[in-house]
């Protein structure tokens, strides 16, 4: 209350409405008692009990300008009122939007993952049948290696067999001659 007492009176002040400045006003808006006549709230002179009609006149154009500043005031807090409702819209709608593209973000991602895990399975399924195939190749290729080396193995005892059979032909052709 004190507090809207006081913004009243800077109001008026500031519009030219109120008689008494700042550093006349006490804590609750009064004239301070050492001015020398006896001042009322607002800034108005006259006797503690009453005044005459030309402070009544001043009283009701002040209690008219408050009126007019209390309007304005209103007016100015309903606007804000208004604003703060706009905003508290925007940000439904703004957090309405957010929620939808997190959603969509997270559709796209699910999406994506799943298209890469099918072609990562693909591409795994593809990799192990080369796999399976290369290993059967170099089985096939192992075999054909004991098999060549079997074969090199007889054909080395053969030839070692011909060497001493040519060998014991020369030395009875020797013999012989």
């Amino acid at each position: 209350y004190m507090g809207i007492q006081i913004l009243i009176i800077c109001k008026m002040q500031s519009k030219g409405n109120l008689g008494t400045s700042k550093s006349k006003l006490g804590s609750k808006g009064m004239a301070s008692p050492d001015e020398g006549a006896m001042q009322m709230p607002f800034g108005q002179t006259g006797s503690a009990f009453g005044g005459s009609q030309q402070s009544t006149a001043n009283l009701k154009g002040k209690l008219a300008g408050l009126e007019d500043l209390i309007k304005s005031l209103e007016e100015e807090l309903n606007l804000h009122k208004t604003a703060v409702g706009q905003l508290r819209s925007d940000k439904e709608m703004i957090e309405s939007i957010l929620t939808l593209k997190t959603q969509e973000v997270k559709k796209t991602l699910t999406n994506e993952l799943y298209r890469v895990e099918e072609e990562m399975k693909k591409h795994f399924a593809h990799q192990k049948a080369e796999n399976s195939r290369l290993q059967q190749q170099i089985t096939q290729l192992k075999g054909e290696k004991t098999l060549l080396q079997q074969q090199l193995v007889g054909l080395q005892r053969k030839i070692e067999e011909l060497e001493q059979q040519v060998g014991k032909d020369e030395q009875q052709q020797q013999t012989q001659s």
